[in-house]
């Protein structure tokens, strides 16, 4: 019996350094992050392109809620404690919309087929939405493909494609974590919306769509 008692009290004792010390780790919490639209603008656009809004198309491997990341040349690993709060192609559509009606040559951004007459639809496809985490060089990677086609056609079936490029921005971030990431691709969109909306006055110029002033032809339903 004496010689059983140093073992119990040794195995009580390492039984409750084993509690303490699980005690002192944090606990892993899940966190929601978001990508957001920027601040909307005070100014008022009376007189611009009224454009159509498609949801944004999301790639596969990027469409859950989990932040997902590169992590070699062919692997991809999702993070279990960090999520979107709402799917990518939401937030993103949320976004867009907010960067375009701030620029002074839009007056308004509707959804596809709402009845309301709009000079372009612009459509949009997410090929990238990952983290790159890699020693010393992480960074957050954004692509999207972007095509803008002319509504005045499209009632009678045709359609006038007047801008189809993409945009990619690899946002360098100082720790590897999900915060910075999110940032990342916050920064990102707002560099790749700014670079779009040159690309997008051109192009309806070049198209020609009136920019300021003057009426909008609405479409008209084809004859029967």
């Amino acid at each position: 019996m004496k010689a059983t008692l140093p073992r119990i009290v040794f195995a009580i004792l390492a039984a409750l350094s084993s509690v303490a010390g699980c005690l002192s780790k944090p606990a892993m919490v899940s966190q929601s992050y978001t990508i957001d639209p920027p601040a909307p603008q005070s100014a008022t656009v009376l007189e611009g392109v009224t454009l159509a809004l498609a949801r944004v198309e999301v790639a596969p491997p990027y469409s859950g809620h989990s932040l997902v990341y590169r992590t070699g040349e062919h692997g991809l690993r999702r993070d279990p404690y960090a999520r979107l709060v709402a799917p990518p192609g939401w937030l993103l559509t949320a976004a867009i919309r907010g960067y375009l009606t701030n620029a002074d040559f839009i007056r308004d951004v509707v959804a596809p087929g709402g009845g309301t007459g709009s000079q372009a639809t612009v459509e949009v496809a997410v090929i990238k939405l990952e983290g790159e985490l890699r020693p010393g060089s992480s960074s957050a990677v954004m692509t999207l493909r972007f095509r803008v086609s002319s509504d005045f056609g499209s009632v009678h079936g045709t359609s006038d494609e007047i801008l189809l490029k993409s945009y990619s921005k690899s946002i360098p971030i100082p720790r590897s974590t999900a915060k910075d990431v999110v940032n990342g691709w916050n920064q990102g969109l707002a560099e790749i919306m700014a670079d779009f909306q040159a690309d997008l006055r051109a192009s309806l110029a070049a198209a020609g769509v009136p920019l300021t002033g003057g009426r909008f032809r609405e479409a008209t339903p084809a004859a029967r």
